[in-house]
């Protein structure tokens, strides 16, 4: 998703607001959110991990975590996704890797819509192509009657969500989608026919991806966001952004690497998620929307950073 962040030039105005005070909170769930912090922590930790290669490598930080733990290659979309099991929670764990490659660039920058004859909506068909690679991989493992945990990030947040409609629909239990940096998948429509899926969308601060496929491309039916999206902070800080926020493209692109003042590729990376999640550890406080750039800074310059 980053490339398709860098091949688009839009503008939306930086907000101009005081800094608000900010509200403790012991948990995330007070706020609406049906996850806690070291959940959260530990599913964006393993998200980062699927990053790692070899493959094998996941199995061995990972494997004392979970009863079963198998990470899949999916030659077809040259991607990869870990399935596992917690048998003291009683959860199946479904984790879905982000962009990485140039086949998973090209993915995300098939943003036409099909409309799916399984699910009856309209979605982008390559987040489409990709989850239904996932899906038919991955049912033949499943356990029917436990519930199911799906996550990812970015490329695989979008996966993740229309894996967890495609569960639904064959009647599986989904105890919750977690889509971090998640870009839109579906119109309004797609939206009201799946307003009960359990989606808990987590964007970092400055991650421009959340606003992809930007509303010019399908103006009169276009792609949305939907739901509460926990926005993640500096330190101890966190928000909640309306869908509607998202309507709008980002500040004019600067290069691949940064966005302009108001926006900074480098938030949108799997390993700021772990961080600024696991700042939240210690303590927790919910600031207004209004002026949360007080709260927030740009992770410094993306040359400098990690790649993941």
């Amino acid at each position: 998703m980053l490339l398709f962040a860098g091949l688009i030039v839009s503008f939306i105005p930086a907000q101009e607001a005081s800094p608000a005070p900010a509200a403790k909170h012991d948990s995330l769930q007070a706020l609406g959110f049906n996850i806690t912090i070291e959940d959260l922590v530990r599913l964006l930790d393993l998200q980062r991990s699927l990053f790692l290669d070899p493959a094998a490598k996941v199995n061995t930080d990972w494997q004392d975590k979970f009863d079963e733990l198998v990470v899949r290659e999916i030659p077809a979309t040259a991607n990869r996704y870990a399935y596992a099991v917690d048998s003291d929670q009683g959860l199946q764990y479904v984790v879905i890797r982000g962009t990485h490659n140039l086949r998973n660039a090209i993915l995300d920058l098939e943003y036409w819509k099909d409309r799916s004859p399984i699910l009856g909506i309209n979605l982008h068909h390559g987040f489409e192509k990709a989850a239904l690679a996932v899906f038919n991989d991955l049912e033949p493992r499943l356990k029917p009657k436990m519930p199911i945990v799906v996550a990812g990030h970015s490329l695989g947040a979008a996966e993740a969500i229309i894996v967890g409609m495609l569960l639904t629909k064959n009647g599986y239990t989904v105890e919750k989608i977690l889509a971090s940096g998640p870009p839109k998948v579906t119109d309004d429509e797609g939206w009201e026919q799946f307003e009960s899926l359990p989606v808990i969308r987590v964007v970092s601060a400055y991650d421009p991806v959340p606003f992809l496929p930007p509303k010019s491309f399908y103006p009169e039916s276009p792609y949305t966001q939907a739901g509460m999206l926990l926005m993640l902070l500096d330190g101890p800080y966190v928000t909640i952004a309306e869908p509607t926020y998202f309507d709008n493209m980002p500040a004019a692109f600067k290069g691949v690497q940064k966005l302009d003042a108001h926006f900074d590729v480098i938030d949108h990376r799997i390993w700021i998620y772990a961080d600024r999640a696991r700042e939240k550890l210690a303590a927790l406080e919910y600031v207004p929307f209004a002026g949360w750039e007080q709260y927030a800074k740009p992770r410094g310059d993306a040359k400098d950073a990690p790649k993941k």
